[in-house]
């Protein structure tokens, strides 16, 4: 890997980790980097690794705010989703893929549709969620927008959104990161390299949550529902160009 590459995605790192960590997630952005300057075969895997270091060092900060019932919910459905899609790993259509994600991150910020379903019924829904997001992040890798506007939709404050998030997005990544090692598309010889990259990712995000512990509830809502709307018009937009 050159060194102006490394240079570029350790800043990026830095800076998206800084702002999901205040806002929500970038996750999106950060796939794009990656993806315009590595490889396809080692863009998601190497995203994967980034993703989760700074998830799960944003997990650590709002720990005692996570929902655990729901945790483990979206943790069952995701290990299964992400098993079965690595294990019949192959080239589809991407740009479907974006377009049905943009589209469900749209649904969940503007649809109240956990109002009329039902308390009972969402419990179901977040091991489906946890299912259809873990299968999907094999081939697309940026379904952290619609997890977090799925959380966002229901759960409390935001330290306990932020929280909640952040564990199920430190699961599913690592779990893509460790069906990946095993199919031999992560060399060891990025070992280094991503250990660098988790660092810019770690200082990144606990700059942003010094940011969010300041932020008004009011404006925490406001600014993420506008952000995840911005990320999931660039997701519907990337797939259908794609």
């Amino acid at each position: 890997m050159e060194i102006h590459v490394i240079v570029i995605i350790a800043i990026g790192t830095f800076l998206v980790s800084s702002f999901n960590a205040a806002i929500g997630p970038t996750g999106g952005i950060q796939l794009a980097l990656v993806a315009s300057l590595l490889p396809p075969q080692l863009s998601i895997p190497v995203h994967a690794v980034i993703s989760g270091t700074s998830s799960l060092t944003r997990f650590y900060q709002f720990r005692s705010s996570v929902d655990w019932f729901f945790v483990l919910r979206f943790c069952l459905g995701s290990i299964i989703g992400t098993s079965v899609a690595i294990a019949v790993f192959f080239q589809i259509d991407e740009g479907l893929l974006l377009v049905v994600i943009g589209s469900f991150v749209l649904f969940n910020n503007y649809i109240p549709y956990k109002d009329f379903i039902g308390g009972k019924a969402v419990s179901y829904l977040d091991f489906i969620i946890g299912l259809i997001t873990g299968a999907l992040t094999v081939f697309v890798g940026a379904t952290g927008p619609a997890v977090f506007t799925y959380i966002a939709a229901s759960r409390g404050h935001r330290e306990a959104v932020l929280g909640t998030d952040a564990a199920c997005m430190s699961f599913q990544h690592f779990t893509k990161v460790i069906g990946f090692s095993l199919l031999a598309f992560l060399p060891l010889k990025y070992l280094s390299i991503l250990i660098i990259f988790g660092l810019c990712g770690i200082f990144g995000t606990a700059i942003g949550v010094v940011f969010v512990r300041k932020m008004p509830e009011k404006f925490f809502r406001a600014a993420f529902r506008f952000v995840t709307t911005l990320v999931g018009v660039y997701l519907i937009g990337l797939g259908l160009w794609a």
